[in-house]
């Protein structure tokens, strides 16, 4: 029992030193990174990141997923569904107004569209019915896989998804992950 105690001590008084002085040399520099981080300023954090912009032309994308544009919000449906999208690691941010034309006088909204940068996907419609990923990511443009990346795999609610991706049914209260990767 000694000899096993024995082996698991420092072999110098300088190893032990090491080890207790190895947690603060990891505070310092993850305050170091911090604040080369926050000086930097956010343009230096996207700037190696992924950006994917809401679609231009969001009508012809709504007619492209299948869905029509509406003069109002539909609510006999209403349910929100939150999605998270990662390309290499980093986070890529959902764009505010997908699925929502902005170009008339009125605005016009899609059954599926974001009213901000939180990922939260609502879907607000006149009838009851599957709603999917796939619809939503022809609206945004997102790309399903080109020439950097492969296709994701999804997630829903930290379980991995099976299926592709395209075929997920927008669920209220459930988190989708989505996580691309380079080729």
């Amino acid at each position: 029992m000694t000899a096993q105690r024995s082996s698991l001590r420092p072999a110098t008084p300088s190893a032990a030193r090491a080890r207790r002085t190895l947690p603060g040399v990891r505070r310092t520099l993850c305050a170091a990174s911090l604040a080369l981080a926050l000086a930097a300023g956010p343009a230096a954090a996207a700037a190696g990141g992924v950006e994917w912009p809401a679609a231009r032309d969001t009508a012809a994308q709504v007619e492209k997923a299948g869905l029509t544009m509406l003069d109002t919000e539909q609510l006999a449906m209403h349910i929100h569904t939150i999605l998270e999208v990662f390309a290499d690691g980093e986070q890529v941010t959902v764009p505010a107004d997908v699925g929502i034309d902005r170009s008339g006088p009125e605005p016009l909204y899609s059954p599926l569209h974001t009213h901000d940068e939180t990922g939260t996907v609502h879907v607000e419609s006149a009838e009851w019915r599957d709603f999917t990923l796939g619809q939503f990511l022809t609206e945004w443009g997102a790309p399903r896989e080109d020439t950097r990346f492969g296709a994701p795999l999804a997630w829903v609610d930290g379980r991995l998804w099976a299926g592709e991706a395209d075929d997920l049914v927008l669920r209220d209260g459930e988190t989708i992950t989505l996580r691309y990767t380079s080729r």
